[in-house]
C-alpha cells in the first residue's frame, strides 16, 4: 500500500472555491481541487466542498504556519477525516510571518508545527509540505507524504523530484507564461 495521497492524475488550483464549482471541478473529471491562501485553523469551508460532491478530494495550498496554529489545525484535520474519510489532504508551509510574531528560522518553525501534528496525530500521509528550497523539499519527504510546491518552473518540478525521490508525492502548481 502506499503512502502516497491518491489525489487522481489531475487537480484543481484555485482560490475561494465555491460548493457549486467544486461539484462542475468534478464533473469534469478532476480528483481534487487545491485551495489556495492561507485559511484560519477552522477550515469550515471544507465540509461544505466535500458535502456537495461524491469523489473530489480536497488539498489546502496552504496552511500557514505563522497564523494557523497546529492544534487547531489538527482538530479540524480530525473533524474533516470523520465526516469524509480520506477525502482531505492537509497542506501546510510557511507563507510569511505576521508582524507580531517573535522570529524563528522558517524550517525549524516548520518542524515544530510537523512535531505539533505529530503529537495530535495527523498522519504523515495526510499532509504535505509548501516546499521550494532544497532543506525543505528533504523535509516534506522525510516528514510528510510530500511537496506542494507553488510557482514553479518545469525544471524545478525536475529537481525536486530528484530531491524528494521516487517515492513521495509531488504536486508542483506551475507558473503561468
Amino acid at each position: 500500500m502506499s503512502d502516497k495521497p491518491d489525489l487522481g492524475r489531475f487537480g484543481s488550483f484555485g482560490r475561494g472555491v465555491t460548493p457549486q464549482q467544486a461539484k462542475e471541478i468534478e464533473a469534469l473529471g478532476y480528483g481534487a481541487v487545491w485551495v489556495g491562501g492561507s485559511p484560519p485553523a477552522e477550515l469550515d469551508w471544507v465540509e461544505p466542498i466535500l458535502a456537495n460532491t461524491t469523489t473530489l478530494k480536497v488539498a489546502t495550498g496552504i496552511v500557514n504556519i505563522w497564523t494557523a496554529a497546529a492544534g487547531p489545525v489538527a482538530e479540524s484535520f480530525h473533524r474533516i477525516d470523520a465526516a469524509y474519510p480520506g477525502r482531505f489532504l492537509l497542506g501546510i508551509g510557511v507563507g510569511h510571518p505576521e508582524a507580531h510574531q517573535q522570529y524563528q528560522k522558517p524550517i525549524d518553525a516548520l518542524r515544530s508545527y510537523l512535531d505539533k501534528l505529530d503529537e495530535y496525530g495527523v498522519p504523515k500521509n495526510r499532509r504535505v509540505v509548501a516546499a521550494l528550497g532544497p532543506q525543505v523539499l528533504k523535509l516534506s519527504a522525510a516528514r510528510s507524504a510530500g511537496a506542494h510546491p507553488y510557482l514553479t518552473t518545469p525544471e524545478h518540478t525536475a529537481e525536486a523530484r530528484s530531491i524528494l525521490g521516487p517515492e513521495a508525492f509531488l504536486a508542483p502548481s506551475t507558473r503561468r507564461c
